[in-house]
């Protein structure tokens, strides 16, 4: 099963280059984007949430054709905080937008409710990969203790995997891991259908999150949070497929942190995206396909 899957994970080689944002409108809606290359990333102002992340035309982020739930934005966690739905001023309501140098700033209105304000910077860097600075502010007069969430819906049909962390306390999961091996977590999100929503609550190492889909390895590479840290009932990393199999979540978060009146909470996230070696052989890709990912990060941390 994994040799045949790992046998579709074929295209050549890997290059950046950075052009300029460039800012469109579409029935209204603000829409920038970040260019690398064959590489693009595409944010709307409502919410500052990611809505496209392509190479060529490999789309790695489902739209709001496909679902309600689409894209990539930031939660804070626990989710028992907020429930459901998120904060409007925080998740959907358009954010005001800088461009400073290089830099696209997104900074949303203050939510009374939550008590939050968030700010989202993107930018390329060295022609390799995208950066996302996430900034959560306590603007209310009480001190909060959050975490950021990041939630990154993708089309079914592809490989998860992510360093294991070994055990600790959190909640059971309904979304199994298929395989683990060379200490990496493997995780096969298909497209049949479910009885019910299916969720994984991982610990996690490394810093890392990765999907290969399409002959495409799209790469998520945050800071490390150790279990002590993990916000009550959620896990480092989380992996979501709704039971129509529409999309899948991606999901990471950062340590649980106390926030004094007017203190901002900084979480660091890069976007890294490429082509799979065709090189890769059905009797050893799981390892490459590990090595491979390995490599890829090293060269993001050392930027």
């Amino acid at each position: 099963m994994y040799r045949l899957f790992l046998l579709t994970l074929i295209i050549a080689a890997l290059a950046f280059v950075f052009k300029k944002d460039t800012l469109s409108k579409c029935k209204k809606e603000k829409v920038f984007e970040l260019i690398a290359g064959k590489a693009t990333m595409k944010i709307s102002a409502n919410g500052g949430r990611i809505i496209s992340f392509r190479f060529g035309n490999i789309e790695l982020i489902t739209n709001k054709n496909e679902h309600e739930n689409f894209g990539s934005t930031l939660w804070t966690s626990p989710q028992s905080d907020w429930g459901w739905p998120p904060y409007p001023f925080l998740d959907t309501e358009e954010y005001p937008v800088e461009k400073i140098g290089d830099t696209l700033k997104m900074t949303s209105k203050p939510d009374l409710k939550s008590g939050l304000q968030f700010e989202k910077k993107f930018v390329a860097i060295d022609n390799h990969f995208i950066r996302i600075e996430y900034l959560i502010c306590n603007v209310s007069k009480k001190p909060k203790k959050v975490a950021a969430w990041e939630v990154t819906r993708v089309p079914c049909g592809g490989l998860a995997f992510f360093p294991g962390g070994g055990k600790a306390n959190i909640p059971a999961s309904t979304l199994i891991t298929n395989l683990s091996k060379d200490s990496i977590n493997w995780v096969l999100i298909n497209k049949t259908t479910t009885s019910d929503h299916q969720k994984l609550f991982a610990t996690a190492s490394e810093g890392w999150l990765a999907y290969a889909f399409n002959d495409m390895l799209f790469i998520k590479q945050f800071p490390d949070t150790k279990p002590e840290d993990y916000s009550p009932g959620q896990g480092e990393v989380e992996i979501y497929s709704n039971k129509e199999k529409n999309y899948a979540e991606l999901e990471n978060h950062g340590a649980y942190t106390l926030l004094e009146p007017g203190q901002v909470l900084n979480y660091v996230v890069n976007w890294h995206l490429c082509v799979i070696p065709k090189t890769f052989s059905s009797d050893t890709g799981i390892e490459q396909l590990s090595s491979f990912t390995r490599n890829q990060i090293n060269e993001i941390k050392k930027q």
